[in-house]
Parts: structure tokens; sequence; C-alpha cells
């Protein structure tokens, strides 16, 4: 008898929210390697065809582009209506979207309550309505795998020293931080992981989190070396380094983990 390989994620069907994203294409292109199934979903259909046809042709896999707007709860439960009428079943759904307002930079003195509240909403209460729409086929079909992304950032305050002289690789006219509202809502994430695997003990829906830690992307050499210096390893994270941790947490291979935060940061919450 040959032995199981725990991290086959093949037939699966594997949601991915915010797959347009840095790190949410790395996760649709390696999982479509694997055999599995990928809906891809974000805000911008156009782009999410795109995405689907280049994977389709490059890696011979099936995924399928869905449209989701993570401020609405009827484009929310849209999408996964739309979701098991396709494929009749979901496997696991990963929450890796983030939202970033007008205002997303701004320094606390002046960040706006609007701009606080549309953070809130897209980042902390979209998952939670991915969670729940979610879940309700989960406990229909009898099982469920739910895969939450938080930041370090939800687990320890952010050093704003290594930001100071810092060009903002996303908006270079807007001084470089890290806002009082992605700590905030990133850090109720890994509360609510928690909170979901306790509420549905027993039911055969596990709910885990990962939290990654900053991933190279055109940073400048100063931001570098400062954030550099705060890890063990002594620098960021490339794009591909959380794949594994993704098909791990997907898979059989963390069949006995549920209300988890796995931490893959370079050693950075580690001191």
């Amino acid at each position: 008898m040959k032995d199981k390989n725990f991290f086959d994620v093949k037939n699966k069907i594997i949601v991915i929210i915010g797959s347009l994203g840095i790190l949410g294409r790395q996760y649709v292109n390696y999982l479509s390697n694997k055999g599995c199934t990928i809906i891809i979903g974000d805000h911008d259909l156009r782009k999410c065809k795109e995405l689907s046809d280049n994977i389709n042709k490059k890696n011979g896999c099936i995924s399928y582009p869905l449209e989701i707007d993570v401020y609405d709860e009827k484009s929310i439960k849209l999408f996964y209506n739309s979701i098991y009428k396709i494929t009749k079943k979901i496997d696991v759904i990963i929450n890796n979207f983030q939202v970033k307002p007008d205002g997303f930079y701004n320094d606390f003195d002046n960040y706006s309550k609007d701009t606080l509240m549309k953070v809130i909403e897209g980042n902390t209460v979209g998952t939670v309505l991915s969670c729940k729409y979610a879940s309700k086929y989960f406990l229909k079909q009898g099982y469920g795998n739910i895969i939450n992304i938080s930041s370090i950032y939800g687990i320890v305050a952010p050093d704003q020293r290594i930001y100071d002289g810092s060009v903002n690789p996303y908006d270079d006219k807007i001084k470089f931080s890290s806002p009082v509202s992605y700590g905030l809502s990133k850090s109720a994430i890994i509360n609510l992981t928690k909170y979901l695997a306790s509420y549905y003990r027993e039911k055969n829906i596990r709910v885990n989190c990962l939290t990654p830690g900053g991933v190279f992307d055109d940073h400048n050499n100063e931001f570098l070396e400062n954030y550099n210096s705060k890890t063990l390893l002594g620098r960021m994270a490339k794009k591909d380094e959380y794949c594994a941790a993704i098909l791990f947490l997907c898979s059989e291979a963390s069949s006995y983990m549920s209300g988890s935060n796995l931490i893959i940061d370079g050693g950075w919450s580690s001191i």
C-alpha cells in the first residue's frame, strides 16, 4: 500500500478571494498546478478573467473567475451561490483580501473616521460575511475549511521607525507608514478565526489563520535595510514563500488543526 499523500489537493474546489493581489496571484498559480479547481474571486471581473484564462492555458487546470465586492453583503451571498451552482461543492475558502480606501496611509492625527470604517468594514466585516455564507454550504455538505489571512501587525504593533525616510512603493505622493486601520482590522481576523473554530466545533469545519510577514515588492533600499534588521533571517519574504503554507492549510496535512494562527515572518515577532 502506498503512503497517503497528505498534501494532495487534487479535485478540491478552492476559493481564493483577493486573487489579484501580490500573494493572491501566487496562491492561484501555485495551487492550479496541484490538480484542484480554483475560484478566482476579486472586485475586477475583467482581470479575474485574464488570470483565469492564463492559468487554464498554462497549467491545464480548471478555474472560474467571479466578481465579489466585500463591502456588499448581497455580492458575497451571490458569489457563494454562483460557486455552488457551478461546482456542487466547496472544499476550501481563502480570505486573502484587504482594502485600501482613500486616506489609507494618513498618519494617526489626521486619520478620518470614514477611512477607518471603510478599512474595518472591508477587511473585517467582509471576512465575517465571507465566512458566514461559505459556512452555510459547509454545513449543508458536512465539511469545510476556512483559511483567513492576517498579518504580523495583527499580533504586534508596527515599528514606525522603519518607515522613516522611506518611499511609499504604493503611492510615492504619500508618506509610507503602517496605518492604525490595518493592524486594527488584521488583529480582528485572528480573533475571528478562533471564534469560528469554537463556534463550528464538531461540525467538521476547520478554521485557521495564516499570519505572514512583509513581502518584498520593490521597496527602496532604506526601507529594506530597516525591515531586514528586524527579522532573524535578515530579509523580507519572497513572493512565493507562503505557497507551501497555504498548501498545508488547504490539505489533509493540517487535518488536526483548527483555531490556530500559523505565523511565518522570518522571526520578526520572536524577539
